[in-house]
Protein backbone atom coordinates (compact mmCIF):
# COMPACT_ATOMS: atom_id res chain seq x y z
CA UNK A 1 0.00 0.00 0.00
CA UNK A 2 1.46 3.35 -1.12
CA UNK A 3 2.40 5.45 2.00
CA UNK A 4 -0.40 8.47 1.07
CA UNK A 5 -2.57 5.92 1.07
CA UNK A 6 -1.62 4.51 5.17
CA UNK A 7 -1.99 8.30 5.86
CA UNK A 8 -5.03 8.39 4.30
CA UNK A 9 -6.19 5.73 6.55
CA UNK A 10 -4.73 7.15 9.89
CA UNK A 11 -6.43 10.15 8.81
CA UNK A 12 -9.93 8.47 8.22
CA UNK A 13 -9.28 6.76 11.87
CA UNK A 14 -8.59 10.32 13.61
CA UNK A 15 -11.78 11.02 12.25
CA UNK A 16 -13.80 8.77 13.16
CA UNK A 17 -11.90 8.52 16.91
CA UNK A 18 -12.86 12.52 17.27
CA UNK A 19 -16.23 11.83 16.69
CA UNK A 20 -16.31 9.03 19.43
CA UNK A 21 -14.06 11.10 21.69
CA UNK A 22 -16.97 13.82 21.64
CA UNK A 23 -16.64 16.90 23.69
CA UNK A 24 -14.57 17.93 26.33
CA UNK A 25 -16.98 17.00 28.57
CA UNK A 26 -17.52 13.57 27.51
CA UNK A 27 -14.94 11.89 29.97
CA UNK A 28 -17.17 9.27 30.59
CA UNK A 29 -17.56 8.38 27.04
CA UNK A 30 -13.47 8.44 26.59
CA UNK A 31 -12.97 5.75 29.70
CA UNK A 32 -15.43 3.41 27.43
CA UNK A 33 -13.83 3.69 24.56
CA UNK A 34 -10.04 3.10 26.50
CA UNK A 35 -11.49 0.53 28.18
CA UNK A 36 -12.90 -1.06 25.24
CA UNK A 37 -9.24 -0.94 24.06
CA UNK A 38 -7.64 -2.96 26.85
CA UNK A 39 -10.57 -5.79 26.36
CA UNK A 40 -10.45 -5.82 22.82
CA UNK A 41 -6.53 -6.64 23.34
CA UNK A 42 -6.93 -9.29 25.36
CA UNK A 43 -6.35 -7.07 28.47
CA UNK A 44 -2.46 -6.71 27.13
CA UNK A 45 -2.71 -3.00 26.49
CA UNK A 46 -2.81 -1.88 29.77
CA UNK A 47 -1.52 1.67 29.12
CA UNK A 48 -5.64 2.40 27.91
CA UNK A 49 -6.40 0.75 30.84
CA UNK A 50 -4.06 3.44 33.25
CA UNK A 51 -5.46 5.82 30.88
CA UNK A 52 -8.85 5.23 31.74
CA UNK A 53 -8.56 5.66 35.57
CA UNK A 54 -6.50 9.08 34.88
CA UNK A 55 -9.48 10.40 33.58
CA UNK A 56 -12.02 9.32 36.08
CA UNK A 57 -9.32 10.68 38.92
CA UNK A 58 -8.94 14.08 37.30
CA UNK A 59 -13.07 13.88 37.49
CA UNK A 60 -12.97 13.72 41.06
CA UNK A 61 -9.92 16.06 41.78
CA UNK A 62 -9.59 19.18 39.51
CA UNK A 63 -13.29 19.54 38.22
CA UNK A 64 -14.57 22.72 40.27
CA UNK A 65 -17.27 20.07 42.55
CA UNK A 66 -13.96 17.71 43.11
CA UNK A 67 -11.94 17.54 45.61
CA UNK A 68 -9.54 20.93 45.12
CA UNK A 69 -12.45 22.64 44.01
CA UNK A 70 -13.83 21.61 47.59
CA UNK A 71 -10.45 22.60 48.94
CA UNK A 72 -10.47 26.00 47.40
CA UNK A 73 -14.29 26.61 48.31
CA UNK A 74 -13.41 26.27 52.18
CA UNK A 75 -10.21 28.37 51.45
CA UNK A 76 -12.24 31.35 50.73
CA UNK A 77 -15.56 30.90 52.14
CA UNK A 78 -15.63 34.53 52.99
CA UNK A 79 -15.69 36.56 50.04
CA UNK A 80 -17.86 35.03 47.26
CA UNK A 81 -15.89 37.13 44.76
CA UNK A 82 -12.57 35.68 45.42
CA UNK A 83 -13.92 32.17 45.23
CA UNK A 84 -15.72 32.77 42.36
CA UNK A 85 -12.39 33.94 40.91
CA UNK A 86 -10.10 31.22 41.96
CA UNK A 87 -12.70 28.26 41.22
CA UNK A 88 -13.07 30.54 37.40
CA UNK A 89 -9.29 29.68 37.52
CA UNK A 90 -9.33 25.99 38.61
CA UNK A 91 -12.61 25.72 35.80
CA UNK A 92 -9.58 26.65 33.14
CA UNK A 93 -6.92 24.48 34.27
CA UNK A 94 -9.64 21.68 33.97
CA UNK A 95 -10.96 22.54 30.64
CA UNK A 96 -7.02 22.11 29.74
CA UNK A 97 -6.79 18.97 31.36
CA UNK A 98 -9.97 17.38 29.75
CA UNK A 99 -8.44 18.89 26.63
CA UNK A 100 -5.57 16.78 26.96
CA UNK A 101 -7.13 13.75 27.80
CA UNK A 102 -9.88 13.70 24.50
CA UNK A 103 -6.23 13.90 22.55
CA UNK A 104 -4.99 11.03 24.71
CA UNK A 105 -8.10 9.16 24.20
CA UNK A 106 -8.29 10.17 20.16
CA UNK A 107 -4.57 9.23 19.55
CA UNK A 108 -4.83 5.76 21.70
CA UNK A 109 -8.00 4.68 19.57
CA UNK A 110 -6.32 5.73 15.97
CA UNK A 111 -2.64 4.16 16.77
CA UNK A 112 -4.37 0.99 18.29
CA UNK A 113 -6.73 0.69 15.25
CA UNK A 114 -3.93 1.44 12.66
CA UNK A 115 -1.44 -0.74 13.72
CA UNK A 116 -4.47 -3.44 13.95
CA UNK A 117 -5.22 -3.39 10.32
CA UNK A 118 -1.66 -1.60 8.68
CA UNK A 119 1.14 -2.32 11.43
CA UNK A 120 2.37 -5.15 9.39
CA UNK A 121 2.40 -2.79 6.21
CA UNK A 122 6.06 -1.32 5.19
CA UNK A 123 5.41 2.07 5.67
CA UNK A 124 3.64 1.83 8.63
CA UNK A 125 6.25 3.15 11.13
CA UNK A 126 6.44 6.29 8.79
CA UNK A 127 2.86 7.19 10.13
CA UNK A 128 3.26 6.26 13.76
CA UNK A 129 6.88 6.46 16.03
CA UNK A 130 8.40 2.71 15.01
CA UNK A 131 9.25 1.77 18.80
CA UNK A 132 5.44 2.32 19.06
CA UNK A 133 4.22 0.77 16.09
CA UNK A 134 6.59 -2.44 17.37
CA UNK A 135 4.99 -2.28 20.72
CA UNK A 136 1.27 -2.12 19.28
CA UNK A 137 1.89 -5.05 17.36
CA UNK A 138 3.58 -6.95 19.89
CA UNK A 139 -0.18 -6.58 21.34
CA UNK A 140 -1.99 -7.23 18.51
CA UNK A 141 0.40 -10.66 17.69
CA UNK A 142 -0.65 -11.96 21.07
CA UNK A 143 -4.74 -10.84 20.54
CA UNK A 144 -4.77 -12.56 17.21
CA UNK A 145 -3.20 -16.17 19.27
CA UNK A 146 -4.87 -15.14 22.07
CA UNK A 147 -2.37 -15.47 24.51
CA UNK A 148 -1.19 -13.12 27.67
CA UNK A 149 2.15 -10.84 27.55
CA UNK A 150 4.20 -11.44 30.17
CA UNK A 151 4.51 -8.95 33.03
CA UNK A 152 8.16 -7.74 31.91
CA UNK A 153 6.31 -7.41 28.10
CA UNK A 154 3.40 -5.52 29.25
CA UNK A 155 5.48 -3.52 31.24
CA UNK A 156 8.08 -2.81 28.30
CA UNK A 157 5.21 -1.62 26.02
CA UNK A 158 3.33 0.38 28.01
CA UNK A 159 6.44 2.10 29.60
CA UNK A 160 6.74 2.78 25.34
CA UNK A 161 2.85 3.81 24.85
CA UNK A 162 3.35 6.59 28.18
CA UNK A 163 6.44 7.65 27.02
CA UNK A 164 5.26 9.12 23.59
CA UNK A 165 2.03 10.17 25.03
CA UNK A 166 3.78 12.19 27.48
CA UNK A 167 6.31 13.57 24.96
CA UNK A 168 3.65 13.88 21.72
CA UNK A 169 0.35 14.75 23.49
CA UNK A 170 0.56 15.49 27.10
CA UNK A 171 3.97 17.68 27.65
CA UNK A 172 2.55 20.55 24.95
CA UNK A 173 -1.46 20.33 26.54
CA UNK A 174 0.20 20.80 30.51
CA UNK A 175 2.69 23.62 28.63
CA UNK A 176 -0.21 25.57 27.45
CA UNK A 177 -2.34 25.40 30.55
CA UNK A 178 0.48 26.20 32.99
CA UNK A 179 1.34 29.26 30.72
CA UNK A 180 -2.27 30.44 31.23
CA UNK A 181 -2.10 31.21 35.35
CA UNK A 182 -1.67 34.12 36.74
CA UNK A 183 -2.48 33.30 40.50
CA UNK A 184 0.48 32.00 42.07
CA UNK A 185 -1.65 30.39 44.67
CA UNK A 186 -3.78 28.64 42.30
CA UNK A 187 -0.65 27.62 40.45
CA UNK A 188 0.43 26.04 43.51
CA UNK A 189 -2.54 24.02 43.67
CA UNK A 190 -2.48 22.76 40.67
CA UNK A 191 0.47 21.98 40.31
CA UNK A 192 1.31 19.89 43.23
CA UNK A 193 -1.76 17.68 43.21
CA UNK A 194 -2.45 14.23 45.13
CA UNK A 195 -3.03 11.69 43.03
CA UNK A 196 -4.77 8.59 44.35
CA UNK A 197 -6.09 5.62 41.81
CA UNK A 198 -8.67 3.59 43.12
CA UNK A 199 -6.76 0.53 43.33
CA UNK A 200 -3.90 1.95 45.22
CA UNK A 201 -3.50 0.66 48.63
CA UNK A 202 -4.49 2.46 51.69
CA UNK A 203 -3.01 5.24 52.42
CA UNK A 204 -0.85 5.02 48.98
CA UNK A 205 -0.59 8.37 47.38
CA UNK A 206 1.56 9.97 44.77
CA UNK A 207 2.37 13.50 45.56
CA UNK A 208 3.87 15.78 42.47
CA UNK A 209 5.83 18.69 43.34
CA UNK A 210 5.57 19.40 40.05
CA UNK A 211 3.04 18.36 37.87
CA UNK A 212 4.68 20.04 34.64
CA UNK A 213 7.20 18.56 34.86
CA UNK A 214 7.53 15.57 32.24
CA UNK A 215 10.02 13.56 33.76
CA UNK A 216 8.20 13.36 37.41
CA UNK A 217 5.07 12.56 35.21
CA UNK A 218 6.75 9.94 33.73
CA UNK A 219 8.18 8.41 36.88
CA UNK A 220 5.06 8.99 38.72
CA UNK A 221 3.23 7.30 36.06
CA UNK A 222 5.52 4.51 36.38
CA UNK A 223 5.10 4.06 39.89
CA UNK A 224 1.13 4.09 39.19
CA UNK A 225 2.02 1.19 36.87
CA UNK A 226 4.10 -0.76 39.40
CA UNK A 227 0.98 -0.18 42.10
CA UNK A 228 -1.60 -1.50 39.10
CA UNK A 229 0.60 -4.51 38.13
CA UNK A 230 0.77 -5.29 42.15
CA UNK A 231 -2.48 -5.66 42.47
CA UNK A 232 -3.78 -7.71 39.93
CA UNK A 233 -5.14 -6.15 36.23
CA UNK A 234 -8.41 -7.61 37.00
CA UNK A 235 -8.81 -5.60 40.36
CA UNK A 236 -7.50 -2.71 38.34
CA UNK A 237 -10.33 -3.15 35.94
CA UNK A 238 -13.34 -3.68 38.62
CA UNK A 239 -11.69 -0.74 41.12
CA UNK A 240 -12.71 2.14 38.26
CA UNK A 241 -16.47 1.88 40.16
CA UNK A 242 -15.37 3.17 43.34
CA UNK A 243 -14.83 6.69 41.51
CA UNK A 244 -18.75 6.56 40.83
CA UNK A 245 -18.94 8.20 37.80
CA UNK A 246 -19.86 5.13 35.33
CA UNK A 247 -22.81 3.77 34.79
CA UNK A 248 -24.09 -0.12 35.95
CA UNK A 249 -24.28 -0.96 32.34
CA UNK A 250 -20.47 -0.02 32.18
CA UNK A 251 -19.59 -2.84 34.37
CA UNK A 252 -21.67 -5.27 33.82
CA UNK A 253 -21.30 -5.79 30.24
CA UNK A 254 -18.31 -3.03 29.20
CA UNK A 255 -17.99 -4.19 25.44
CA UNK A 256 -21.39 -4.24 25.10
CA UNK A 257 -21.67 -0.73 26.68
CA UNK A 258 -19.16 0.44 24.22
CA UNK A 259 -21.17 -0.60 21.21
CA UNK A 260 -24.13 1.13 22.35
CA UNK A 261 -22.83 4.23 22.93
CA UNK A 262 -20.67 3.63 19.42
CA UNK A 263 -24.18 2.86 17.58
CA UNK A 264 -25.67 5.98 19.00
CA UNK A 265 -22.76 8.10 18.15
CA UNK A 266 -22.99 7.41 14.55
CA UNK A 267 -26.67 7.68 14.68
CA UNK A 268 -26.46 11.26 15.85
CA UNK A 269 -23.83 12.07 13.28
CA UNK A 270 -25.89 11.03 10.52
CA UNK A 271 -28.67 12.59 11.11
CA UNK A 272 -27.01 15.59 11.44
CA UNK A 273 -25.41 15.02 8.39
CA UNK A 274 -28.86 14.70 6.78
CA UNK A 275 -30.21 17.74 7.83
CA UNK A 276 -26.75 19.26 6.69
CA UNK A 277 -27.47 18.33 3.11
CA UNK A 278 -30.00 21.39 1.16
CA UNK A 279 -33.59 19.56 0.33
Amino acid sequence: MPDSELQTAYASLKAQAELLAGGLGDIQRRVAILTSLYLDSGCNHVFSQMAAHGALWAMGYFEAGGSLGRLVARRYFYSAEERGYRLGILREFSESFRRVNRLVCIDTYTNYHFARTYGHLPGAGDVIPTDLLEALNRIHHARVHNTTLTPSEKRQIFECSFHCEQEITVAPGVAAAVAEFDCPIMRALCLHPIVRFAYFPTLRYLLFRDFSNKEERISKGMRAYDLADRAGWDHVHKSMRYYGQMPESFFTAPLDHYQALRSEVIRTAQAAEQLRQPE
